[in-house]
Parts: structure tokens; C-alpha cells; sequence
């Protein structure tokens, strides 16, 4: 199994495929496993893709917290610096997409493109998770990880979408039960990193590398409004919205959304060989 020591920190990855590198980033509490295989290999088609467990989730360490945005960004670019990669597409989903942001913010050498999914700026200028929603995200582990795992399932896909793809779930949850449960002092950690460490509003204009925002129309965990402000910030930000998904948006919509970045990519290094 491969690990990567950064710093402080041993940190898991994977890699899948060949070609120019592209560096996955996943939300709180998830790990590798949070990217659905046959949507990384569909990436993996076209690019070296990278995906690794966050401080403090799977079979990467998981000190002590407190955590910071700027901290989990480093620790991406030390896995980038351990890989000898100069320069990636970055893409991250849900805090992913928080980390993401840092990256391009304060490392931005080192971002070829920006991918930010189902997620938002921070600080005040953020449309905040549903009551209802942080409820079922924050509520005490019952000692039942399977039934967990399912009560999570409302706030990351549609009812439509669970209701027909209950064995999908349900081989996804096998996996997940078969790899390191995140402890809960790991799980606050992340959570007090979003909370008090990620607000890139002001900043957001700086970003001049290319930018594609993802968004599952039905997220009721990460509202959709909040790729909109997102994109009021970044004005040359490409929008994609997904009408009949929630925040797992990425397995919800099959290979669509991954196309759409292999699309967006694509399109990015065409016009870095035409120079524009």
C-alpha cells in the first residue's frame, strides 16, 4: 500500500492511469473511498490521477487536532512535492473543494486548472448547511457504523437516486466497513477547520488559472447557492449544474460529471498548446 511521509504526517494515496496529473481531494469524514472506482478510472483514461486520504480520515494519520485549511492544502502539496509533481489539475468535492481552494490560493504555481465541487467560500458569505442537515452530520455515532453509514445517505444523495440504487449503496457501505472508521476527536477536527479557517471570498478574484464549479441542484447538505457566489467571485468560473442531484452529485449523475471534467481539462491544456 502506498504512503508518503509529509512533515508531521503518513499520508495514504492511489494512483490510477498516465498522462498530465490530476490531483482528487475529498470532504470531511471521507476518504478514497468517496470517489466512486469506475468514475476515477473514466478520469484515469485521460490523466494520472492521484487520490489520498485527508489528515485525519482513513489510513492517513489522525493526530490531535486543531486542523486548518492552509494546514490540509500543505499537506496536498507536500503529497504533490513527494510524487515530484510541479504542477496538477486540482479538483475537490464538498471540504475538498475548501482545501482546493487554499491550494490554488497559496500555491498557485502549482494548480494547472481548478475543479471545485458541491462546496463554498466560507465566512459570511456562505449559504450555511440546513438545520436539518447538520443535524443528521453532527449527531452522535450510535455504535451501529452500517446504520451510520445509511443515515448519512439522506443528506449526500436524493431519495430517487437512493431508492433506485440501493445495491450500489449497499456494495459502496461493504467497502467502507472494511476500511479505518474515522475517530470522532478526527471527524471534529475537520469540522473546526471549516469552521473557523476557511474564508476565501476576498481572495477569490485572485485566481487566474481556469475553473470549472460542479453542482448537484438538490443539495440540501452544501446548498447550490453557493456555487453561485462562488461564481460571482471568480468571473471567469465555468458552471455546471446537475438538476437531479445532491451533493454526491459525482456518482448520482454516472459518468456524466466525470466527462464533464475530462471535457473541461481537455479544453484547458488545447488552449495552453494554442498559447491563449
Amino acid at each position: 500500500m502506498p504512503f508518503v511521509q509529509v512533515n508531521d504526517l503518513k499520508i495514504y494515496y492511489e494512483e490510477y492511469g498516465a498522462g498530465t496529473p490530476l490531483l482528487l481531494v475529498m470532504g470531511l469524514g471521507a476518504t478514497v473511498l468517496g470517489w466512486s472506482l469506475p468514475q476515477v478510472k473514466r478520469l484515469a483514461t485521460k490523466h494520472r490521477v492521484i487520490l489520498f486520504d485527508n489528515r485525519g480520515a482513513g489510513q492517513t494519520d489522525k493526530p490531535r487536532g486543531p486542523y486548518t485549511m492552509p494546514q490540509l492544502a500543505a499537506d496536498a502539496v507536500g503529497l504533490l512535492d513527494a510524487l515530484s509533481i510541479d504542477r496538477a489539475h486540482v479538483f475537490g468535492v464538498s471540504m475538498g473543494g475548501m482545501i482546493v481552494q487554499h491550494i490554488a490560493l497559496d500555491y498557485p504555481q502549482r494548480v494547472r486548472s481548478l475543479i471545485l465541487g458541491c462546496t463554498g467560500a466560507g465566512g459570511k458569505h456562505v449559504v450555511r448547511t440546513p438545520p436539518d442537515s447538520l443535524k443528521v452530520l453532527t449527531a452522535e455515532t450510535t455504535g451501529d457504523r452500517a446504520e451510520d453509514i445509511r443515515r448519512g445517505w439522506q443528506i449526500m444523495y436524493t431519495p430517487e437516486f437512493i431508492a433506485e440504487n440501493r445495491d450500489l449503496l449497499e456494495e459502496k457501505l461493504r467497502r467502507e466497513l472494511a476500511y479505518p472508521e474515522q475517530p470522532r476527536y478526527a471527524f471534529e477536527a475537520q469540522m473546526a477547520a471549516i469552521a473557523v479557517s476557511h474564508n476565501t471570498f476576498d481572495r477569490l478574484p485572485e485566481l487566474k488559472m481556469p475553473v470549472l464549479i460542479q453542482v448537484g441542484e438538490k443539495d440540501i447538505l452544501i446548498p447550490p447557492e453557493n456555487a453561485d457566489i462562488l461564481a460571482g467571485q471568480i468571473k471567469h468560473a465555468k458552471v455546471i449544474r446537475y438538476p437531479n442531484a445532491g451533493h454526491g452529485y459525482f456518482l448520482e449523475t454516472g459518468f456524466r460529471a466525470a466527462d464533464d471534467v475530462l471535457a473541461f481539462l481537455e479544453e484547458v491544456e488545447r488552449n495552453e498548446r494554442m498559447g491563449e
